[in-house]
């Protein structure tokens, strides 16, 4: 496998889950906002740590992905 194609590879690894982390995100907000009255406190701080952490992932991800891009137009 050539350097082209591996990069390729790592990028669109790294896109899914990206969108797959944002999915999750996406899900938890709805669920913490559909649910917020009838759930316990530390069930929500739990949901608000998960989205936190899942939203640091992201920008971690997207990082990565910009430093693939990069390599791959210097290729």
């Amino acid at each position: 496998m050539s350097k082209l194609e591996s990069i390729k590879a790592d990028l669109s690894l790294h896109e899914k889950i990206l969108f797959a982390a944002v999915a999750i995100m996406i899900t938890l907000v709805g669920w913490t906002a559909a649910n917020y009255l009838a759930v316990k406190s530390w069930l929500l701080f739990m949901a608000l740590l998960a989205i936190v952490g899942i939203s640091i992932f992201i920008v971690y991800q997207y990082r990565i992905i910009k430093k693939l891009i990069k390599e791959l137009i210097d290729v």
